[in-house]
Formats: structure tokens, C-alpha cells, sequence
């Protein structure tokens, strides 16, 4: 299984989604519709809608309007959120493009941002489904506070730990992915014991997806990256790496640690001690091992499913999530 290979299972699939999202972005607002196309017509990889169709069609062979205008709410609801991310991180940028608040500005890209939620949240009106509606709506609220505990510890990164770090990142990548696979599993109606799985499934696997994020800061380069290695880093953002150095660093070197991040001296001599701490702790390794312990669980999550290509194609978009830093 690859990307060509899933492209051409989904082809009139995301042929639908695609049409949906450009219908949906227009508006006679020059500006609005300029950076909306900007953000969602410029696409990433369609991991999310690939993700609910991929998870509907391992019970149901036949997808329906229900289904295309879900996954493209929530491809409108993750777009909307970056544009939110970017302006909060004064992000310059995105897939390799400059962001939207670096052209358009941040009132501007903040209020586009908005614009796309509210087609995300219409979208998922018109699936007329109370189950889907709770569980979209549910992801957009866990999306927000996983921001909003992002910044306020980013404010006084030595209160960081472990718990709350699994905390940030099941709100803010992991809540979409599991809303996604459940969302599928709903509109097929699966069972309740199945579409719990399914949601576990779309939990682990954006566990998953954030570590590999975090271990790509330090082992991606800036073709894959589509930004420059150790920018998180260098930015004072506190990644699974840094988090685990810190909890197994010696007093003195955890003192200075905190004392950079506490004081955001994020120069070249200051980045340099906080990476070759992180080497020296094995916290790569250690990273890791957490990813693997994520990985067994949402394979087990899918372990039910029937051998075809739709699990398959589920299982591929795990795999191909790992291999960014195999």
C-alpha cells in the first residue's frame, strides 16, 4: 500500500471533497476569498478526510453525501485552526508557503480563520446527524483549549511535565484524527463497541502524528519539514525530547535548562545546550520508545477489521506517519 495506491482507491472520493471545499470558500469578499483559497486550496495531504472516509468504508461500500461533506468539515475545521496556530506562533511558514498572517496580516487571517470555521460547522449541520454534529463540534473545543494550554505554558515552560504534555497534544492533534475516524464509523453505522475502537484508533494514531512532529525538529531536514531543523527549538517550544531531557537531567543542567527557557535566550550557544542535553540524555531514544507505545495501541485498535483495502489503507496511514523519521 502507498499513496498512489490510496489516491486511486478514493479517487471519485476525493474528487467530491475537493469540489465541496471549493464551493464552500467562495464568497464576493475579495480578500476572504483570496486567503481561504490560500489556505485550503493549496491542500496538505487530506490526512484527515482520508482518514473518516478510509474509517466509513471499512463497514460501508457505499459513500454518500453524509460522508463527503464530513470530511470536508473537518479538513475546513483543521485549516482553520492552523491559521489560528500561525498567527498565535507568529508562524511565517506552512507546507512550505508563506502563512496567511505574514500576506494578509493578522486581523485579516484571524477573522478568514473564523470564516472557515463557521463553513465547517454548516458542513456538519447538513449531515443532520446529532452524533456527528457532538463529536465535530467536541473536536473544535478541544482544538481551542489544547491552544490555550499550549501558550499558557509556553509562558513558564519549567511547569511543563510528561502528563501535561500528553494532555496538550491529545487536544491539539489528537482530538481531530479520533473525531475523524469516529465520525466515520458513525455514518456507517457500526456498532458502539466498534466506532469506540475506530476512535481510539484516530486518538493513537494523532498521538502519533504530534511525536513524530516533535522528533522531526530534531532529525528532519527542511525539504520534509517545509521549516528549518531545530526551529521549535530555537522558538522555546517545548517538544516530547526536551520534555524527557529535562526530567532526566542532572540538577545543574536542569537549573540552566529552565533558566533558558524561563528567560527565552534562544541564542546559538543556549540552543546548542539544550540539544546536545537531549542527546546526552538518550531522549531521542526515549521519544521513541513512547511513538512505538502509541503505534502498538492503535494497531491493536484495528486489529477487528476485515483484511481488504481499507484496512490496509488505515494501517498505511500510520505507517507512512512513522516513516517521516525512520
Amino acid at each position: 500500500m502507498n499513496n498512489k495506491k490510496i489516491f486511486s482507491i478514493l479517487d471519485r472520493e476525493l474528487l467530491k471533497i475537493e469540489n465541496v471545499l471549493l464551493s464552500v470558500v467562495k464568497t464576493d469578499i475579495k480578500i476572504s476569498k483570496e486567503i481561504s483559497e490560500h489556505i485550503v486550496l493549496k491542500p496538505g495531504k487530506r490526512f484527515r478526510p482520508l482518514l473518516l472516509v478510509l474509517s466509513y468504508l471499512a463497514f460501508n461500500r457505499r459513500v454518500n453525501m453524509k460522508v463527503i461533506n464530513s470530511a470536508a468539515a473537518v479538513e475546513l475545521l483543521h485549516n482553520a485552526s492552523l491559521v489560528h496556530d500561525d498567527i498565535v506562533d507568529l508562524a511565517s511558514m506552512r507546507r512550505g508557503q508563506k502563512t496567511a498572517n505574514v500576506i494578509w496580516g493578522d486581523h485579516a487571517s484571524v477573522l478568514a480563520g473564523d470564516f472557515l470555521l463557521s463553513k465547517s460547522l454548516w458542513l456538519v449541520n447538513k449531515v443532520n446527524n446529532f452524533r456527528v454534529m457532538d463529536t465535530v463540534t467536541n473536536a473544535a473545543s478541544e482544538l481551542a483549549n489544547g491552544q490555550i494550554l499550549d501558550m499558557s505554558l509556553s509562558k513558564s515552560p519549567s511547569s511543563f511535565n510528561l502528563n501535561l504534555y500528553y494532555k496538550m497534544i491529545s487536544l491539539k492533534t489528537a482530538s481531530l484524527l479520533s473525531s475523524c475516524s469516529e465520525v466515520g464509523a458513525i455514518i456507517a453505522n457500526a456498532d458502539s463497541g466498534k466506532i469506540r475502537k475506530m476512535k481510539n484508533f484516530g486518538f493513537n494514531l494523532g498521538m502519533c502524528f504530534q511525536i513524530v512532529d516533535d522528533l522531526l525538529d530534531f532529525t528532519g531536514s527542511s525539504d520534509n519539514l517545509g521549516k528549518k531543523p531545530l526551529q521549535d527549538l530555537s522558538n522555546g517550544k517545548i517538544t516530547l525530547p526536551l520534555i524527557i531531557a529535562l526530567e532526566k537531567a542532572r540538577k545543574k543542567d536542569f537549573s540552566k535548562a529552565t533558566l533558558i527557557l524561563n528567560n527565552s535566550k534562544f541564542d546559538s550557544k543556549n540552543i546548542d545546550f539544550l540539544y546536545n542535553l537531549i542527546l546526552k540524555e538518550d531522549a531521542i531514544e526515549d521519544s521513541r520508545k513512547v511513538l512505538n507505545k502509541f503505534t502498538n495501541k492503535a494497531l491493536n485498535n484495528i486489529s477487528f477489521l476485515e483484511d481488504n483495502d481499507y484496512s490496509k489503507s488505515l494501517r498505511y496511514l500510520l505507517e507512512a506517519s512513522l516513516t517521516r523519521v525512520n
